[in-house]
């Protein structure tokens, strides 16, 4: 027999195909690379350089284990220790992609053009003839300050005319006395006159209520040097005295201007008395700087930037919803007090208190307990956002409830800061991993009762600011724009 006739009859060798299974489970591999990758695009936050390894590593990674799981090997072993890299890798990618995504969408929520809304509240004396708007046809209605887009709706539903009053106060005791017999204010102020007015609110009654829209404060980067973009700028923080919907106009609470230097890596933290007596900037009169609030943040900034010659470009609001819910979802925050005092059904004792989101905000709130007044108020203000800090920054807490905390913060806080510049900011962050020092500084003053713009000529508790003080806080706050 020749030898070719040998070579013939000897049996083909077969083909091996590849496994059914490895197939499946190297595309379910590649499809959550996929997801992973999209969500880390989406996020914008790795500088060009690190993008570029980041994905030149994902896709080199992505297509040596694709293949090593199904391309047939003399053994399984290799396909196998490769399946099991896909496999870590996957839950790798699944975990991180749950928290990107959650980023991404709290990161949309929070810097689309947001706005500010007042409720204007029509209201009669609670024992009085007028139980709905029609009743009130042809009766004047007073008003201290109000929109006249707000004016024109109550207009066309009454067709009453408007009379001004220069004093809140005496608006809301004329109507107690039946001097007048309808009034049209904010729900701000009717919340001040609930404070400051006996029994108001429980002698009167709301019989319509109109909205207004607020402008939003716009970044001033065609005039002002002082921007993210170029690396030192201000952050106005308010803390607004209401809960529910971050939209709500409201009295600023809490007042912090936080000075930014990305060259020099430092923060600056100024704080400021909410019942500072200062001249509102449109109005060029004396009022408490909590109360400037109540004319939206435009005014509350603008204020600020006059008291320390300052621009002010950003602002960040929060509310009370925000510390409650912030704190109780990390499950309390451990809070140093430097007396024991007790305040809205809550005591604390002098060092260490832990505390649930609404002892966080009772302690953060409180005054009267202490000689230093609104001076103490602000020490205990910065007393709980350090403790936020430290127990969001600890590395177990980040792991456990990172998704949680940005779910705490939807829909009750608001800036007017774009998206787009925090991608820079956090991009020029991530180049350098700088490390962060940050100073305190407090404006001081004296308790005084002084008659104020929003409440007319009824004494309210002031703080009557210590010019050295002030003096002293601009200079801080310039030197390190200018560092």
């Amino acid at each position: 027999m020749s030898e070719g006739r040998r070579l013939k009859e000897e049996p083909k060798k077969k083909i091996k195909k590849p496994n059914i299974f490895l197939v499946i489970m190297a595309l379910a591999y590649i499809i959550i690379t996929v997801i992973f990758y999209i969500s880390i695009v989406k996020l914008n936050l790795l500088p060009t350089l690190y993008f570029s390894i980041f994905t030149a590593i994902i896709v080199t990674l992505t297509l040596a284990l694709a293949l090593g799981i199904v391309k047939v090997h003399k053994t399984m072993k290799v396909n196998i220790i490769c399946l099991i890299i896909a496999i870590v890798f996957s839950v790798a990618y699944i975990f991180v992609a749950r928290y990107t995504f959650a980023t991404g969408e709290f990161l949309n929520n929070v810097f689309q053009e947001t706005s500010q809304i007042e409720e204007y509240y029509l209201i009669v004396r609670k024992n009085g003839k007028f139980n709905k708007i029609e009743d009130v046809k042809g009766q004047d209605i007073h008003i201290f300050q109000v929109p006249d887009d707000t004016k024109q709706e109550v207009e066309n539903k009454t067709g009453s005319k408007f009379k001004t009053t220069s004093s809140l106060i005496d608006l809301a005791n004329d109507l107690l006395k039946d001097k007048v017999k309808v009034i049209l204010i904010s729900s701000a102020q009717y919340d001040m006159l609930g404070e400051e007015v006996e029994d108001f609110k429980e002698n009167t009654k709301i019989l319509y209520s109109a909205k207004h829209e607020l402008e939003k404060a716009e970044v001033k980067e065609e005039t002002s040097k002082y921007t993210i973009e170029n690396g030192v700028f201000n952050i106005y923080i308010s803390g607004i005295d209401t809960a529910g919907s971050i939209k709500k106009v409201a009295r600023s609470d809490a007042n912090i201007i936080a000075t930014v230097n990305t060259k020099t890596n430092e923060i600056l933290l100024t704080s400021i008395p909410r019942d500072y007596y200062v001249t509102l900037h449109t109005y060029g009169k004396k009022d408490k700087l909590t109360h400037s609030g109540i004319y939206g943040i435009n005014e509350t900034v603008q204020t600020v930037e006059d008291l320390l010659d300052t621009d002010i470009n950003y602002y960040v609001r929060v509310n009370f919803t925000t510390v409650i819910k912030l704190v109780d979802v990390l499950g309390g925050v451990d809070v140093q007090s430097e007396y024991n005092f007790s305040t809205m059904g809550h005591s604390f004792k002098k060092g260490i208190n832990h505390v649930n989101g609404e002892q966080a905000l009772a302690f953060s709130r409180e005054r009267h307990s202490f000689a230093g007044g609104d001076n103490q108020r602000v020490k205990n203000q910065q007393h709980v956002i350090e403790a936020i800090l430290k127990k969001t920054l600890n590395s177990n807490t980040i792991l456990t409830k990172y998704t949680n905390i940005l779910s705490s913060l939807e829909g009750s806080f608001q800036t007017n800061i774009e998206q787009e510049e925090i991608s820079k900011f956090v991009k020029n962050q991530l180049n350098g991993m700088p490390s962060w020092t940050t100073k305190n500084n407090a404006l001081t003053g004296t308790g005084k009762s002084n008659p104020t713009y929003s409440m007319g000529s009824q004494l309210l508790y002031t703080m009557i600011p210590n010019e050295e003080s002030v003096a002293d806080a601009k200079q801080q706050i310039k030197t390190m724009l200018e560092k």
